[in-house]
């Protein structure tokens, strides 16, 4: 078995997992470690956004004003090709925002990915989010 395509799917694995845990802990600067400077991702209904500054500003006013979050990612297929690769992972996103602190915004969909081989790792040069479902949830009084 050839030992660097198991610590090329590690390595991507953690680049995927890592991206999830930027975002739950407010890390946008971390994100830097995710994605390529020229990188371009689709987020659903969103206009596209052209480098990784632009998709930190998004997400630093997107998920800026929540007091609690956590992303499940579960990474089902990763497929390489030299220096590249291409995955494809399922998420569950759940936030509380300080406005509603009784409400949970539940998120489940897909991210279908291409990665790089870079001089400090593996990064997400295109990214394609589909939002299958959301719900919001109202805590009930105990």
């Amino acid at each position: 078995m050839d030992t660097r395509s198991i610590e090329d799917r590690f390595a991507i694995t953690d680049t995927l997992q890592n991206y999830a845990i930027c975002i739950d802990t407010l890390n946008f600067e971390g994100l830097r470690e995710v994605f390529t400077d020229d990188s371009w991702s689709q987020y659903t209904t969103h206009e596209p956004f052209v480098g990784a500054q632009a998709l930190i500003d998004f997400m630093s006013q997107r998920v800026g004003n929540v007091i609690w979050q956590q992303h499940a990612v579960t990474v089902v297929s990763i497929a390489i090709d030299g220096d590249t690769a291409e995955t494809l992972a399922y998420f569950h996103a759940h936030a509380v925002q300080a406005e509603t602190p009784d409400t949970v915004v539940a998120n489940v969909g897909e991210y279908r990915d291409r990665l790089r081989r870079t001089p400090d790792g593996w990064r997400i040069f295109e990214r394609r989010q589909k939002t299958g479902w959301k719900e919001f949830r109202t805590r009930e009084s105990t």
